[in-house]
């Protein structure tokens, strides 16, 4: 038994996002345009709290293990 290289019925796929009843809807294109004019806020934030929890880690193991032990040397 050999496998078909060419798949005929490719290009009668069409994908479910195409179809209008499987997108959400988000209003109109003017609603669209705002919500993306105000930019990827939740991505910031997550990075930020990301960036100040490394800090905090940082800062912590620092604190109880590096300055209990003294000066090298």
């Amino acid at each position: 038994m050999t496998v078909a290289t060419i798949d005929d019925q490719a290009r009668d796929h069409v994908s479910a996002a195409f179809r209008a009843e499987n997108v959400a809807p988000y209003g109109s294109q003017d609603d669209v345009q705002k919500i993306v004019a105000r930019g990827p806020r939740g991505a910031v934030v997550v990075a930020g709290l990301a960036v100040v929890m490394l800090l905090a880690i940082w800062f912590a193991f620092f604190v109880f293990v590096f300055l209990p032990r003294g000066p090298v040397g």
